[in-house]
């Protein structure tokens, strides 16, 4: 992977022009915000935000809005934990979010030889990266990335339910789904599954031979600047929000089910970082980016495709891309609007410290309509 992403100049940059204007660096709370729009229209924010967080019965939200890499606003309202106001910088588990980095080191591993490990390519047979998998003929590494692959869903099962709370290994996970018949055949549907995307971080184990949560760490929070960035069982509970299922604390889920798929922490900002670099054009081959952000197969009713790890919606020159993360105690979205006719990238990010939040989607588009 290129080791240039945001190095400690570019990172300066981003950050003095996140702050420039004559409204920025608005502070209060000990940095809990980060404005660089009028007040006015960060007042009617928060008003927003005030509101969905009263009508879902949300303790703490924290938001980030950029624009063409720019902060405009990033701030938190509510209770991150008790005691403990959230704000731009408080860290969350992210959910589904996480796959949004685990396609894209799968597909940075393509675009380039990762420390002479060989090369990788979204069509390789998943075969040869597991044993005992012979009914699994037909299905490619892309069938993962797409959740075309056929697997069942990992969470629709006894045994995740009954070891959801409790420590397993990896390998003990992997021979359940290995265990299970497809649900159809690969390429033939869409089924979003947290089984492709275990699959994924155990590929790049084997073929990388490094540890998953390593490379994620080193090649794209500690490139990218995501200084706050990390993972369930090792982002230490007081360093990030309390989850709350119906009001009661939620309880601390065994992290090994969610790897690669759903065990990501990470803060509003650091995920605009995420999603500057990827919108900047310089990281990916035409290929892979087509990989991530093409419409390959329909997710949903009405304009909804999926591309790998991000779901798509639009056409020609107005397109969005957006996740939505889901995890015990927890209920998120980062979403990116991009108009290539008007050459404008938007991004939004909402954190929320409860689970089962309905509308984020829509939430974020009108958050994105008060901020310009």
């Amino acid at each position: 992977m290129v080791r240039r992403l945001i190095g400690l100049t570019a990172l300066a940059a981003f950050m003095a022009a996140a702050q420039a204007g004559p409204a920025a660096a608005q502070q209060s709370g000990s940095a809990r915000t980060e404005s660089a729009i009028p007040a006015a229209k960060q007042a009617r924010i928060e008003a927003l935000a005030r509101g969905f967080m009263r009508t879902r019965a949300v303790k703490g939200m924290s938001i980030a809005i950029g624009r063409n890499g720019k902060i405009l606003l990033a701030t938190g309202l509510g209770e991150a934990r008790p005691g403990l106001p959230s704000g731009k910088d408080t860290v969350y588990p992210i959910g589904e979010i996480t796959q949004q980095f685990t396609a894209a080191s799968l597909l940075w591993w393509q675009d380039r030889n990762y420390q002479n490990a060989g090369p990788v390519r979204v069509n390789d047979p998943v075969t040869e990266y597991f044993f005992g998998v012979a009914h699994w003929q037909g299905m490619k590494l892309g069938h993962l990335l797409t959740h075309t692959s056929g697997l069942p869903l990992l969470t629709d099962s006894v045994f995740f339910e009954e070891r959801l709370y409790s420590s397993i290994k990896a390998h003990r996970i992997l021979d359940f789904i290995k265990g299970r018949d497809l649900a159809f055949r690969p390429g033939a549907d869409f089924r979003a599954s947290r089984s492709n995307y275990f699959l994924i971080a155990q590929v790049l184990e084997i073929g990388l031979r490094v540890f998953f949560h390593d490379y994620i760490q080193t090649e794209i929070y500690d490139l990218n600047g995501m200084t706050r960035s990390g993972f369930l069982g090792t982002t230490p509970l007081g360093r990030r929000a309390q989850g709350y299922t119906a009001g009661r604390p939620a309880r601390e889920v065994n992290p090994t089910m969610f790897l690669g798929s759903a065990d990501a922490t990470s803060t509003a900002v650091d995920l605009i970082k995420f999603d500057r670099e990827l919108m900047r054009g310089t990281l990916f081959s035409a290929e892979a980016k087509q990989a991530m952000f093409g419409r390959h197969i329909r997710a949903g009713k009405g304009d909804l495709w999926y591309g790998a790890g991000w779901y798509v919606r639009g056409a020609g020159a107005r397109r969005s891309y957006f996740t939505v993360g889901r995890i015990p105690g927890f209920s998120s979205i980062n979403k990116i609007y991009r108009d290539t006719a008007a050459g404008t990238d938007h991004y939004v990010v909402v954190l929320t410290n409860a689970d089962g939040v309905t509308g984020l989607e829509a939430f974020a588009d009108r958050l994105l309509a008060a901020a310009r």
